[in-house]
């Protein structure tokens, strides 16, 4: 389902300011928890890693293909992590917004990969919404 919320824009605004034009990134991604429309947490990727992310297999969604060995978190799981040590907050009545970034600032699709699609089904996030090339939110 597409959706075009105008309420989203004040996410795009957030991630925009917190882009890294020096990064040698090829993309970056945000995520966003929101509880009763407010943000308690906001997780971007990074190239960094977390004991717990290296025993959660990565896989493209596109190719299939394995790339667990390459050292780096999702923004999901940065997000997920941050609101875990910070509150007590049941993620059922959660929804997790992630928008992506490409390198020339556009957005792009920021659908989760099969490694966090199961981290959110886990953590049972009331909706999960994320863009497409087109700035569309899908759900």
């Amino acid at each position: 389902m597409k959706l075009r919320f105008d309420k989203f824009k004040r996410l795009e605004e957030i991630s925009k300011s917190l882009l890294d034009f020096n990064s040698n990134k090829r993309c970056q991604h945000f995520s966003f928890i929101l509880y009763k429309n407010r943000i308690i947490s906001i997780g971007n990727n990074s190239k960094k890693t977390h004991p717990l992310n290296l025993k959660n297999r990565k896989t493209s969604l596109r190719t299939g293909e394995d790339f667990s060995d390459q050292k780096h978190i999702c923004s999901e799981f940065s997000a997920i992590n941050k609101l875990k040590n910070m509150t007590n907050i049941d993620t059922k009545k959660c929804v997790l917004v992630n928008i992506r970034y490409n390198r020339n600032g556009e957005i792009a699709l920021s659908k989760p990969c099969m490694s966090c699609e199961n981290l959110l089904k886990y953590f049972s996030f009331k909706r999960v919404i994320w863009t497409d090339n087109d700035g569309n939110y899908i759900m």
